[in-house]
């Protein structure tokens, strides 16, 4: 790596207490070591401020909100911040592998591309996650920014992540970089997500979400989850017919009390959902059922 050139890893955190520790001791222990560590907090309002302020590491550069912004708002902020030509994403829930870094810059300096993604794990390899998991897309994460790392000029000229997005920001930022060059797959640069259990609130909390598809259906005509115009066909099935519900028994893990508490929730959840879709929907006046 040329002496001029630096890392710089950005983390966007608010109330993960729990998890940031771990987050940090995995990156400071890189076999990489001349990066720096630019963390956001979006206003948190437990533990994070004093778990991040005990690290007497100088690479660490932290950064509070004075108010909360949002994940995308966070992020643009964090970029503002940070000085190197590569900047690493990963979350304050994940921990990375110990050459996590080191295998990033292997695709970055060697090959001609904007960006590299890795592989990521719920939990860990072989864990078999139960039906209130807060579960992510494993393997080659569909551009998640828990585990992705560009070359900052293409972040730049792309003009940073699109603040209109609440969720699916990385994935709109990805698709716009692709527009310039590959974005390509290391599956040894790895992450741990941490273990989420989603409760009834949090599943209701997270029901606007299915409105940035709206977005990312009428820039790119993405259509993950989409079919025939269909955003995710099993969720309207519920809603057409509530009895499906049941059929959650056989397609997901049932083997907690967790598990069993939500399964009624997602019902609500999904009509939720629907209201949100089509309200963006006449708004961008996108056809999505």
């Amino acid at each position: 790596m040329k002496a001029n050139q630096t890392v710089s890893v950005l983390i966007c955190v608010r109330n993960v207490e729990k998890y940031v520790g771990d987050c940090i001791r995995s990156i400071l222990n890189q076999t990489f070591t001349e990066f720096e560590i630019v963390i956001i907090d979006d206003d948190s309002n437990d533990k994070t401020k004093n778990i991040i302020e005990s690290f007497q590491d100088k690479r660490i550069k932290y950064f509070k909100n004075e108010k909360w912004l949002g994940i995308t708002r966070s992020r643009n902020r964090s970029i503002k911040f940070a000085k190197g030509d590569y900047i690493f994403f990963t979350d304050g829930d994940c921990v990375v592998s110990q050459d996590w870094i080191e295998q990033g810059l292997k695709f970055l300096e060697s090959s001609d591309c904007a960006g590299v993604e890795g592989m990521s794990y719920y939990v860990s390899k072989d864990y078999q996650p139960t039906f209130s998991d807060h579960t992510y897309p494993m393997g080659r994460c569909k551009f998640m920014t828990g585990n992705i790392a560009y070359k900052r000029k293409f972040v730049e000229r792309v003009g940073g992540f699109d603040e209109r997005y609440t969720y699916f920001e990385d994935r709109d930022l990805a698709f716009r970089i692709l527009r310039l060059a590959k974005i390509k797959f290391n599956p040894n640069m790895t992450v741990r997500i941490r273990k989420e259990t989603v409760t009834p609130k949090g599943l209701l909390k997270h029901s606007p979400i299915i409105k940035n598809r709206v977005y990312l259906f009428k820039r790119f005509n993405d259509k993950e989850l989409i079919r025939w115009r269909i955003v995710d066909s099993l969720n309207l099935a519920k809603i057409l017919c509530p009895p499906s519900l049941v059929a959650s028994l056989f397609i997901n893990s049932f083997k907690t009390s967790d598990d069993y508490k939500l399964l009624p929730f997602t019902y609500v959840k999904a009509i939720s959902e629907r209201i949100h879709l089509w309200r963006e929907c006449a708004k961008e006046r996108v056809f999505l059922i």
